[in-house]
């Protein structure tokens, strides 16, 4: 038997295990420390009771240094964010992003409730968010540049010229897709319409091959150009576009088609002048 007071091997083992921090809390003593986060714990009133955290640096803060502060007094300029504080403290979870002492601060806030399921405030952890909002800027800077390069590199390949008072031509160039011709359609609609075109001439004499729905598309289009009152004429069709038109059986035979840009010009020439439309044209050699 051992006397009162006297301690076992077995008793003083046990005795420094209990001394010892636990895993939960290395573990969050690691993050802490090594992680580009913080933590904050605040009771009911929004009193900081703990705060910790690598993150802070990037605030210019120190381990501890708010703590005895109110966060809704601190942060009262900061409607949103309060907002979403009063949020948690009534017991409702949140995640978000905000920018605060020059740095963006993705945010996830977590209730704690007591033992009788009462709110019992709150615990926020933080992440410096500033470097990866930082490279979706740039990302989105870059994506805007390379549309509006498409968008420009589109214009110059399908550009609408109007040759004349009420006279456009649209020249296309490579291949014609059935995602190129739905744009083209748009374009060349929206331009009769706000230049009163009286013709629209679609130019293929640089176009070396169409799809299967260009060619459809291309038929669809003489048909929305007739409907805002102008006339399609197309023009230039290569050996090998007429082939896949023919081969498609599309019916042609209320399009008007000419050989090549020049004989189109004229065609429209001479149908405006029998109109008494021809004013201001060119002169046609």
């Amino acid at each position: 038997m051992r006397g009162a007071g006297e301690l076992t091997a077995g008793d003083e083992i046990q005795n420094e295990l209990a001394a010892e921090p636990g895993e939960a809390e290395l573990l969050l003593r690691a993050v802490l420390e090594h992680l580009p986060i913080s933590m904050a714990r605040y009771d009911r009133e929004g009193v900081f009771t703990f705060h910790d955290g690598k993150g802070l640096g990037a605030a210019g803060m120190k381990p501890g240094q708010l703590v005895g502060a109110n966060v809704l007094d601190l942060y009262a300029d900061h409607v949103e964010a309060v907002d979403d504080l009063r949020r948690g403290f009534a017991g409702e979870a949140s995640h978000q992003v905000y920018e605060a002492h020059g740095v963006a601060f993705e945010t996830w806030q977590v209730p704690v409730r007591d033992q009788r399921g009462e709110s019992d405030g709150l615990i926020s952890v933080t992440l410096d968010a500033t470097a990866a909002n930082q490279r979706e800027r740039e990302l989105q800077i870059q994506i805007d540049l390379i549309e509006k390069q498409q968008e420009v590199i589109r214009d110059l390949s399908t550009p609408i010229i109007e040759v004349w008072d009420k006279v456009l031509t649209l020249p296309m160039v490579g291949v014609v897709d059935s995602l190129r011709i739905s744009e083209v359609m748009d374009n060349l609609l929206n331009a009769i319409v706000s230049k009163d075109a009286r013709f629209a001439i679609l130019d293929l004499t640089g176009v070396d091959a169409v799809d299967t729905g260009t060619a459809g598309y291309l038929i669809e289009m003489i048909s929305a150009i007739r409907l805002l009152g102008a006339e399609g004429i197309i023009t230039g069709i290569r050996s090998n576009v007429a082939q896949t038109m023919i081969a498609l059986g599309l019916d042609l035979s209320g399009v008007t088609t000419v050989g090549n840009l020049r004989a189109g010009l004229k065609l429209c020439m001479r149908r405006m002048a029998a109109a008494g439309e021809g004013g201001g044209a060119p002169a046609a050699k």
